[in-house]
């Protein structure tokens, strides 16, 4: 197919229907989402058969290996220098990886050892990492202005919603017309996972042109130093961690506790999770419109309150009641939306910061280490709740488990979640880089720019070697 022929456009204002076809970059990462935390992790345990703790170490493994990537992959997109751009290239390189992965573990069959999910889990998060830093980095290059940049992460955001929601419905289709097994399903979505990778990328890819970037400079210790022991970094990533953590861990636990203590049955499950995810439609303009009026960690800090309150209100509602559970899974998919993409913004915020210190670009870097933070909680996750849970005797082959181990599944899925929130919400209490200051950054950057512009063009009409702008000293800004 003829990908749409790219247009001009101004950073500041970028068109709806431009905003949406960069988005759809977004689509894959949010497909994989749902089956890598939701079914993957059950479907290995239940229908594929290995132990709950094998499943466990084997998804955290690769995660914790994963973490390693991401720094990697974004000292890589910070020295790339192409005519192609900085950051397509990656994308575009992403295509097989994910493609050749999803295909391996998705179409797994009995008889699969620990060995083979970690090689093909490995190889997927490689191919993971590089689509998602590169479009969460040209995302914040091409929207440099505080709440343009709440807008281009929510559309992000919004096309990620369909794809789940798309992804969920593939088994219930599946099994409503063509009475498809559970396992079957599973694959099902795998199939969606290898046929819109490559054409959502491509048109993604093809119709937005890259902004132009200074050459990149040699990365050293002191920018890690710069970036890494900044207050406004450390707090968001602590957050992150934590935010992270605790739908990480309802996601690996969901189709267990909704059907062995909720008592509704798998296409109940299904069906209620579509509501979460589609309730994200919503809720990511809503929180976004919201963060306009408060600043961005301000909702954030609201939505881990309410976050806790939907998910004890989840736990208390009549239990096997589809029509008190959909208000109640509408609601707790609703606050969840905001975390993602507005954290994601606040990075694009600091790496602005960063770019006023130290007079380089560092986003593709930034977005590795906040990447990584997300992993950790992911990794966490599965490794400590499937372990808790064995230790204590769940059988996750049982159709129905009792006692301890139960008690076990409430704990893990309700109360654990809520305390994630509590340690996320703080880490943000005292956050200073809000829109006021995000404007005098943006004003300082770009009195930097034209200065270097004008230098440029006098360079250039006498001849001699453009001279590297100067950074202010540090410690001349408060850092946020």
């Amino acid at each position: 197919m003829n990908a749409p022929t790219p247009v001009s456009l101004t950073p500041k204002n970028l068109p709806p229907v431009q905003m949406a076809l960069f988005s759809l970059a977004a689509m894959p990462v949010a497909a994989l989402g749902i089956p890598l935390t939701v079914y993957l992790p059950n479907y290995y345990a239940h229908d594929i058969g290995l132990s709950l703790s094998a499943v466990g170490a084997a998804f955290s493994i690769v995660r914790l290996i994963d973490i390693a990537f991401d720094p990697a992959i974004g000292v890589a997109i910070n020295a790339t220098k192409t005519r192609f751009g900085r950051f397509k290239l990656w994308m575009l390189a992403s295509v097989p990886l994910l493609m050749l992965a999803a295909y391996m573990i998705f179409m797994a069959s009995p008889g699969i050892t620990r060995s083979y999910l970690v090689l093909w889990l490995v190889v997927l998060y490689a191919g993971f990492s590089m689509l998602t830093l590169g479009h969460q980095a040209w995302a914040a290059a091409l929207q440099p202005e505080y709440h343009q940049r709440s807008r281009i992460y929510g559309w992000m955001q919004v096309v990620g919603v369909v794809a789940t929601v798309v992804i969920l419905a593939v088994p219930v289709i599946l099994s409503k017309v063509w009475h498809v097994t559970i396992p079957q399903g599973v694959q099902g979505m795998g199939w969606f996972i290898v046929a819109i990778t490559p054409v959502s990328i491509a048109i993604s890819v093809f119709s937005v042109p890259e902004p132009k970037n200074a050459p990149e400079q040699m990365i050293t210790w002191a920018d890690y130093r710069t970036m890494l022991f900044r207050p406004s970094l450390i707090r968001t990533l602590v957050a992150d961690l934590f935010l992270a953590l605790g739908p990480a861990i309802t996601a690996a636990l969901y189709l267990f506790f909704f059907i062995q203590v909720m008592g509704f049955t798998r296409d109940q499950t299904t069906s209620l999770l579509l509501i979460y995810i589609a309730a994200g439609l919503a809720g990511a303009p809503a929180w976004a419109m919201l963060a306009r009026r408060i600043g961005k960690h301000q909702t954030v800090m609201l939505g881990c309150v309410l976050y806790a309150l939907a998910q004890v209100l989840v736990f208390v509602l009549p239990h096997g009641n589809m029509a008190f559970m959909v208000l109640g899974m509408f609601l707790a998919g609703f606050v969840v939306s905001c975390f993602t993409f507005l954290i994601r913004a606040m990075v694009a915020d600091i790496s602005d910061e960063v770019r006023l210190d130290i007079g380089k670009d560092r986003a593709a870097l930034l977005y590795g280490l906040i990447t990584g933070t997300s992993k950790v909680g992911s990794a966490v996750s599965v490794i400590v709740t499937f372990g808790v849970l064995e230790y204590f005797g769940f059988d996750a082959k049982a159709a129905q488990n009792s006692g301890v181990p139960l008690d076990a599944l409430i704990g893990c899925y309700v109360f654990v979640p809520v305390l994630t929130m509590f340690v996320g919400a703080t880490a943000l209490w005292g956050y200073k880089l809000d829109a006021t200051r995000h404007d005098d950054i943006r004003a300082e950057l770009a009195q930097r720019d034209a200065l270097a512009g004008a230098s440029g063009v006098i360079d250039s009409l006498t001849g001699s070697e453009p001279a590297l702008a100067a950074p202010p000293p540090l410690g001349t800004r408060e850092p946020g």
